[in-house]
């Protein structure tokens, strides 16, 4: 065990409380809280046959656990825009128990073929994504490029 001269540097654990707050989406909704250091969680409720748009964050790295239902997962690195034949994306479908890392800079969408419950543990919680695709017309601005480099290979 290692001793240390200055309480500055002992690692600890502490508490939040009462930070969980709903948010109603166009695919059902989102039950989220904040942690620490930049740390937050969310569960997904995502209705089946809905999905969440195409997307990718600049700084966040998020992992998704399926708890309940099933889903399927488009995803790429983060040339799959600028490079989409060498980069193409995947599709995948996951299962209660499985679990998605996405990288910052890296494109996914998630689809629900059930009713579906997502838990995800992500950093950089003020980052805001970058929405590509968006069946509900919450695109970001300037997106003109990559939604012509998805269209020349789709």
């Amino acid at each position: 065990m290692t001793t240390y001269k200055s309480k500055k540097h002992l690692k600890t654990a502490w508490v939040a409380r009462n930070s969980q707050q709903t948010t109603e989406k166009p695919w059902g909704y989102e039950e989220s809280w904040s942690g620490f250091d930049g740390i937050h969680g969310k569960i997904l409720f995502i209705d089946k046959g809905k999905q969440t748009s195409l997307k990718f964050n600049n700084l966040k790295v998020e992992v998704l656990l399926l708890k309940k239902g099933c889903i399927e997962v488009l995803f790429g690195n983060e040339s799959a825009f600028a490079d989409p034949i060498a980069n193409p994306m995947t599709k995948e479908v996951l299962y209660p128990g499985d679990a998605l890392l996405v990288q910052s800079c890296s494109p996914y969408r998630i689809i629900a073929l059930e009713n579906s419950e997502i838990i995800e543990i992500g950093n950089h919680y003020s980052d805001q994504p970058v929405r590509v695709l968006d069946d509900y017309g919450r695109e970001s601005e300037n997106i003109e490029d990559l939604l012509e480099a998805i269209s020349e290979h789709t």
